[in-house]
């Protein structure tokens, strides 16, 4: 009973992810069709519309001299190193403003503050106290996304239900025990949320801080280069690189993560 209950929820997993792959590529070639019947409507001059092919050519191009490689293998580095920092930090003082209720209620109304702020206006700050190096660019990806990984630390478990932590301490569940066992699993739904959400703004603001704190490297200096010479398909290609970067990220490595914490802490509605 229990292997055709894993089975089932095997192969509806594997319908789903084939479903999911085949409505993506379904709309990225109605994409690509109505790009191209505008391109040969000549509305635009070729080089303000370049077709489809002049892109990938381009992608071709930036592949075959290692700028696109590159500019990836720097940009998804600094993404890495930045966001971690910003886990570090987020999650540390999260949990300090829930164990200090007096510095959470103030932390909380400042964070929120500072959320709003946008992420392109740390740049300023970064070029004056780092100058035009990585420090500045991991300086702006950790103030664009810490505050978001605070608060979602901060009200996950805030917003635990109290009958869950009553029932635990009822049965002996306290300290530790408690913490890791019922306030880690009862937060984790909207922690993994709050932590994608905190990844989208750390990857904004990290193409954003490469197109203006120039270092030479990165996709958002091809960006950069791209715009100076008026090269739209080398433009469009980086942009076209930066979506697929993100799906690959959001749909196969979080989503991923999320399915394993689910099932880890039995919170699959499927696990049953």
């Amino acid at each position: 009973m229990l292997e055709e209950k894993h089975v089932h929820k095997q192969s509806s997993k594997r319908s789903f992810d084939v479903s999911d792959a085949a409505n993506i590529a379904l709309f990225l070639a109605a994409f690509a069709g109505i790009w191209q019947l505008v391109f040969l409507l000549g509305i635009w001059p070729t080089y303000l519309m370049p077709s489809p092919a002049i892109v990938v050519t381009e992608i071709g191009n930036l592949i075959e001299n290692n700028s696109l490689s590159i500019g990836i293998g720097i940009t998804v580095a600094r993404l890495a190193a930045g966001f971690m920092i910003s886990l570090g930090i987020g999650v540390g003082v999260g949990l300090a403003m829930v164990k200090f209720r007096g510095f959470g209620k103030t932390m909380s109304s400042f964070a929120v503050g500072l959320l709003t702020f946008p992420s392109i206006a740390w740049v300023p700050f970064a070029i004056i106290f780092f100058g035009f190096n990585d420090f500045g660019i991991l300086f702006v990806v950790v103030m664009a996304s810490v505050f978001s990984v605070m608060i979602t630390t901060y009200s996950s478990i805030r917003n635990i239900p109290p009958l869950y932590l009553r029932a635990a301490r009822n049965m002996g569940a306290n300290g530790f025990t408690l913490f890791r066992h019922v306030m880690i699993p009862a937060a984790t739904p909207s922690l993994i949320l709050g932590i994608r959400q905190a990844w989208s703004f750390a990857w904004h603001a990290l193409i954003g801080a490469e197109l203006l704190i120039t270092t030479l490297y990165g996709l958002g200096h091809i960006l950069m280069v791209g715009r100076e010479f008026n090269h739209l398909d080398t433009i469009i290609a980086t942009m076209i690189t930066i979506f697929m970067i993100g799906i690959i990220f959001d749909r196969i490595i979080f989503r991923k993560i999320e399915e394993r914490v689910r099932s880890r802490w039995g919170l699959d509605q499927h696990s049953e």
